[in-house]
């Protein structure tokens, strides 16, 4: 019910604050009750959405560069907001924005990620001195300066432009770029990291569902939020967005029908999306409040995994595999066998992709053994056997033309066809036999 009231709390007054000009920031503010929208002129709280408060302070004259520049980050219920680039840092305390670092500009970690933990804020990977990096690191309350951590197992290449993700004591990444040194190509990661907090470990976990990488990532287009555990992605140019839960390792796709893909500079305040969205007509910038539950009614698809672990990625490897060679097997077998079956014709023969003509006789001959694969001397006589011939000149035709064909045969397909043996029963008599490798059909018959 609280969550209820804060959101028509936010809607009723949201749509009345409005301010000129580009160079804002929306911080979350140390509260649920309300948020600050931050100019270089002064500042707006939430709750008096038309006062523009001045600051109690001078801003500092290191803070050169446009606020909508800035990364904020809510740490022990303080602002803290981290220069382009990495190096200055300013806290939003009291009313009055004011530097605490004694470092410089690095401009060594653009699109970097800056987050808090336990107590310390982190700023991770980047790009700077065209490099994409993959360092950490921490600010030192103590002397206002960055400290390098360094880590170990397998670390990625390059983390620019990531999604990351906090909990425990674990920071998962994935969906980023690294740039080549040498050519400069960006290139999209696949896999999805874990760097463990406690002791600075990083682990390959395993390969990210490819619905979540862009086809065309621009710049700082990409937004991620943290929401009940779970991780919002969205992209400016698209009003598709997506839903992951590491848990579970689910990902589910929506689509925003309330234009809050347009919304520019947004947090997430309690249960409802905050965000600001320009009037192409007045050119006056607009706060405006979605609430999430709303939005994440209109499902696209059923859900689907966020990545495939190492485990299930080489079983899946295997499976496939599996599947593949016993494929192989299978039409390896079907195209030999298929390779063996010949077509018989009244004046040709084929084959493995080749052709043979024949004779009348040669004919008889093979239509014979596409009858059985077995053929008695005396059944290939009768082909031969004429009226005013003597049997003896039958006979020698016979032999002629069966050593002929059998030639023709093995010459083109290169295997033998017609075998002799003498009968098992009487070995005076010759019996022809068909390789056993070898099928005819008469294709003549068929007509």
């Amino acid at each position: 019910m609280r969550f209820l009231i804060l959101i028509l709390f936010f809607i009723s007054f949201l749509s009345a604050q409005e301010f000129e000009g580009d160079d804002f920031l929306i911080v979350e503010g140390e509260s649920l009750q309300y948020f600050y929208v931050l100019k270089k002129e002064g500042y707006y709280i939430s709750d008096k959405p038309k006062k523009l408060n001045l600051y109690t302070k001078p801003i500092p004259e290191s803070l050169n560069v446009s606020l909508g520049t800035l990364t904020s980050v809510t740490h022990n219920s303080k602002t803290y907001l981290l220069y382009p680039g990495g190096g200055l840092l300013y806290s939003f305390i009291d009313g009055a924005i004011e530097r605490i670092d004694r470092s410089f500009p690095h401009r060594n970690q653009y699109g970097g990620y800056f987050f808090s933990h336990k107590n310390n804020l982190y700023l991770i990977g980047g790009y700077g001195f065209w490099q994409t990096k993959s360092i950490i690191t921490k600010f030192n309350f103590n002397n206002g300066d960055w400290e390098i951590i360094n880590t170990t197992g397998q670390l990625p290449k390059g983390l620019d432009q990531g999604t990351y993700f906090v909990e425990d004591d674990n920071l998962y990444v994935f969906d980023f770029l690294s740039r080549n040194t040498n050519n400069q190509k960006e290139k999209n990661e696949d896999n999805l990291y874990v760097l463990n907090l406690k002791n600075f470990s990083w682990k390959k976990l395993g390969v990210i569902n490819n619905i979540v990488k862009p086809i065309n990532q621009v710049k700082g287009s990409k937004r991620f939020f943290n929401i009940d555990g779970k991780i919002l992605i969205s992209y400016l140019e698209s009003p598709e967005f997506f839903m992951a839960d590491l848990k579970t390792n689910v990902i589910q796709n929506y689509r925003d029908d309330a234009l809050f893909y347009k919304s520019g500079g947004a947090i997430v305040k309690g249960n409802a999306l905050v965000g600001a969205i320009k009037n192409p007509v007045t050119g006056l910038i607009t706060v405006e409040s979605f609430d999430l539950n709303n939005v994440l009614s209109n499902k696209l698809d059923k859900e689907l995994y966020l990545y495939r672990g190492s485990k299930e990625f080489f079983i899946y490897i295997f499976l496939s595999f599996t599947f593949l060679l016993f494929l192989i097997i299978i039409l390896a077998i079907y195209y030999k066998r298929v390779g063996q079956i010949y077509i018989l014709d009244k004046d040709t023969f084929s084959g493995s992709g080749k052709t043979i003509g024949l004779i009348k006789k040669e004919y008889d001959i093979l239509k014979l053994f596409s009858e059985k694969r077995s053929v008695s001397n005396s059944s290939i006589m009768e082909i031969f056997l004429e009226e005013n011939k003597t049997k003896d000149f039958a006979v020698k035709k016979k032999n002629m033309t069966v050593l002929d064909l059998e030639k023709k045969l093995s010459l083109v397909f290169k295997k033998s066809f017609i075998e002799k043996q003498k009968s098992s029963f009487d070995s005076r008599q010759i019996n022809y036999f068909l390789n056993k490798k070898v099928k005819i059909i008469d294709g003549s018959s068929a007509l």
